[in-house]
């Protein structure tokens, strides 16, 4: 199959319809397609992929259990991306309206249009719009936790995934888009919870604040990944939860 991608002007439609968009495809299952009055919206682009699907196989209130496997499914279908491509909000925006619509619906509880924008769309800064919207999140946490260099490539994604707090707190971070930054960190965090050390929202914030400052007080480019590592560690080790 070839991804699909919404034109410009075809974005600024649906935002400018929300309210048409959230009673007839949110609400009343409509497809896409069918809502869309001009046909020149929706285009298909020359990346081929295997067609996917996503697991919706999870309590209710426990949506969040299947992130991990769908960043491995998302990651690993749409791997070929480029970052330019996968900021790219038109690709998205047709995924999450179009065919893992029933995927958004299990993951994400959208109560009125303004959260369907949060979710469905980019609606916050370029960077933090990556890891709000529904589908675009799960390519990015499998762009930053992906290490091949590991005997389970998606160790660290299912750890990430498995602690909420590291998407808020570290994705959407500038210096977080380092990936020997956010290697180290995750890295650091990872080993520091194999050793017994609980891995609680106040720390992970900290770890996300104390890293923001390392950048602030050194040229974080010229670090080596194993010092990033050591700083991070030993300021988890020595950490105490207030």
């Amino acid at each position: 199959m070839k991804i699909k991608y919404l034109t410009e002007d075809g974005v600024l439609m649906l935002k400018k319809n929300k309210k048409s968009v959230y009673k007839e495809i949110i609400i009343g299952k409509k497809t896409l397609e069918d809502f869309l009055s001009d046909d020149s919206y929706l285009k298909q682009s020359p990346i081929e992929i295997e067609d996917f699907t996503l697991t919706v196989d999870a309590p209710k209130g426990k949506e969040a259990l299947t992130d991990a496997e769908n960043v491995k499914r998302v990651y690993g279908h749409l791997k070929g991306l480029s970052d330019s491509q996968a900021s790219d909000e038109r690709i998205w925006v047709a995924l999450t309206l179009g065919s893992q619509s029933n995927y958004m619906e299990f993951r994400w509880n959208i109560k009125n249009e303004d959260e369907m924008l949060n979710r469905y769309f980019f609606n916050y800064s370029p960077q933090r719009s990556l890891f709000r919207n529904g589908m675009a999140r799960l390519w990015w946490i499998g762009r930053v936790t992906y290490d091949d260099s590991r005997e389970d490539p998606y160790e660290f994604t299912k750890f990430m995934c498995k602690y909420q707090d590291f998407i808020e707190s570290f994705c959407g971070r500038n210096i977080f888009n380092n990936p020997k930054v956010m290697k180290a960190t995750i890295s650091a965090l990872f080993d520091a919870n194999e050793d017994g050390k609980e891995m609680t929202r106040n720390l992970i914030r900290s770890v996300g604040k104390y890293v923001n400052l390392l950048a602030g007080t050194y040229i974080i480019d010229f670090i080596e990944y194993n010092d990033i590592y050591t700083k991070v560690k030993k300021f988890v080790d020595n950490y105490i939860e207030e």
